[in-house]
């Protein structure tokens, strides 16, 4: 039969899991890669002026995604918790 209580806890492991892995961002981990890049445009400080725009725009989405994926978290706790108080009688 259909455990209600294992699916809730499941889908908020998940999203707990999400939530770790979105906070594990890569942006910035080659520190070269920029320069390497930009050393071939005749206007470096441009160019590493348009990374840099890059990897923040590339970060915030990141921050936006780990707010949204918190708040479902809490969401789907809130939910767990209704649940449990329903099932309790209280």
């Amino acid at each position: 039969m259909f455990d209600l209580k294992k699916t809730h806890i499941s889908i908020l492991a998940g999203t707990l899991g999400v939530l770790t892995l979105a906070g594990c961002t890569t942006a910035g981990d080659d520190p070269y890669g920029d320069g390497r890049h930009c050393s071939a445009y005749r206007d470096y400080s441009r160019c590493m002026s348009m990374q840099q725009r890059r990897l923040q725009r590339e970060q915030l989405m990141n921050q936006e995604k780990a707010l949204i994926n918190a708040e479902q978290a809490r969401e789907n706790l809130r939910m767990l918790r209704e649940i449990r108080r329903r099932r309790e009688g209280y």
